[in-house]
């Protein structure tokens, strides 16, 4: 058999073994694109750890945050280009049950302002007695 066509067979491995390769090949290329083959084990572990930290908090605060910041573009979006509030655009019957939880909300407010209005008359005269 010539040397060519022994270069060209080729071996049959399992999954297994070239996931293993595979694995090894992405450790290697990390280690060199980081420069961590030259420094120590709990180095490593140092590096590693604070940026699995870093990385984790950057896709927490990615997942709990960027829906709520994506809503608040498309709403200022739709009011540069609609002038309106895109939450707006519904129907009358949403704007009464706006209107009605206004309402209750006023009443809330009003409510806690008189159980607290004495309380700040108070000290605002003994503030005025000691001046």
């Amino acid at each position: 058999m010539p040397d060519h066509a022994k270069v060209n067979k080729k071996q049959r491995t399992s999954y297994l073994q070239d996931f293993v390769r595979w694995f090894q090949l992405k450790k290697y290329q990390y280690e060199v694109t980081f420069s961590l083959y030259m420094l120590t084990s709990t180095e490593k572990l140092i590096f590693n750890l604070v940026l699995f930290i870093l990385i984790s908090l950057l896709v927490t605060a990615a997942w709990l945050y960027l829906p709520n910041h994506i809503s608040i573009i498309y709403n200022r979006i739709w009011y540069y280009l609609h002038g309106e509030f895109a939450y707006s655009t519904t129907e009358i019957g949403s704007k009464n049950m706006q209107m009605t939880g206004l309402k209750s909300t006023a009443a809330a407010i009003r409510t806690s302002l008189s159980a607290t209005a004495p309380t700040v008359a108070e000290s605002v005269g003994t503030a005025l007695r000691e001046l």
